[in-house]
């Protein structure tokens, strides 16, 4: 699946209310609705890094990670998934 496909999949997920796509390096891609800052793509980036070095630790044998889910109280998540060195990100709201 191509990367503009990928991130529009993304973009349609039930609940979603922003959708960010970024290199590993946390250049921004392409942004939609409430993901927009260039420090969001950047924290993505960092945050898949230091998850797959806690992976690591954790489980050595482990070779990639599938995704991050972030949940906050407030009924808002971001999860995060690395895809061909890129790594996508959703804001979705809970109702």
């Amino acid at each position: 699946m191509d990367l503009k496909k990928t991130f529009d999949n993304i973009c349609a997920l039930p609940d979603s209310i922003g959708a960010i796509m970024a290199t590993d390096a946390g250049d921004i891609v392409r942004a939609s609705g409430d993901l927009r800052e260039i420090h969001e793509g950047r924290h993505l980036a960092h945050l898949m890094k230091d998850v797959a070095q806690l992976v690591r630790i954790v489980q050595p044998e482990a070779k990639t990670i599938t995704r991050v889910t972030i949940s906050r109280q407030s009924g808002v998540s971001i999860v995060a998934t690395p895809h061909q060195s890129h790594v996508f990100g959703v804001k979705l709201a809970h109702r």
